[in-house]
């Protein structure tokens, strides 16, 4: 019943990083140079005045109410008290961003490692993820989930049209969102790959790589990201 229960859990959970997959290369009309022509057309300056230009509005009250009365009733796990001390660092992560009121963390009882952005409203974070995850790790994905929202309408046609390659290129502009994230407040954007790298590695050994065709090479995540903080430091 508990591993049904479990099943049931994840269903409702947009899981990030299981794999990395198959991608273009960062030739011209690749996923990479279409996410990095992105943040060119994006007017220089202070990177939180640009992440504020771009935040979109959050859910109402009323379609947050709606997803959380509609979660399974059992898969959740009460975190103990060192997994409540690093879920304390998203906090920062969270009021950067407007959402320390908006988002319900929910540690989940899956076996793969999950970090995830439901219906806008819940970040679901598995077990295993929250236990070898370091915090700085934690926030770096926490940063690019919080990116989805910021493109949650072009993902969900994306979705629609199963155009692959521009899952990809949502899932590193969202890398974009969480390095400029990490710069802002001064924190390391190398815990970006760490942390992906870290949850790939775990869910590869446990053959949980359904939806790695959705996600870039690692290689061209860390391409990426290299360039977008060339332009965003001096």
């Amino acid at each position: 019943m508990r591993a049904q229960a479990a099943a049931t859990f994840l269903t409702c959970w947009l899981a990030t990083a299981m794999s990395p997959a198959t991608a273009q290369a960062q030739s011209p009309g690749s996923p990479a140079s279409n996410a990095l022509r992105f943040f060119d057309s994006v007017p220089p300056g202070d990177v939180s005045a640009i992440l504020r230009a771009l935040r979109p509005l959050p859910i109402t009250s009323d379609e947050r109410a709606r997803t959380l009365a509609v979660l399974p009733a059992e898969g959740e796990l009460p975190p103990d008290a060192k997994e409540l001390a690093k879920l304390s660092a998203l906090e920062v992560v969270l009021v950067y961003h407007e959402r320390q009121r908006l988002f319900d963390i929910k540690v989940i009882d899956v076996p793969q490692a999950v970090v995830g952005l439901h219906q806008r409203a819940v970040l679901p974070i598995s077990r295993p993820a929250l236990r070898f995850l370091s915090a700085s790790e934690l926030q770096a994905l926490v940063a690019h989930e919080i990116g989805h929202e910021y493109f949650w309408r072009e993902y969900e046609r994306a979705r629609e049209r199963r155009d692959l390659r521009g899952r990809q290129e949502l899932e590193l502009k969202c890398d974009g969102i969480a390095v400029l994230t990490l710069i802002s407040l001064g924190l390391d954007p190398a815990r970006l790959a760490d942390g992906i790298r870290k949850m790939t590695d775990f869910n590869e050994i446990l053959g949980a790589t359904a939806n790695a065709d959705e996600y870039p090479r690692m290689q061209d995540r860390m391409r990426f990201a290299r360039a977008l903080l060339r332009k965003s430091r001096p």
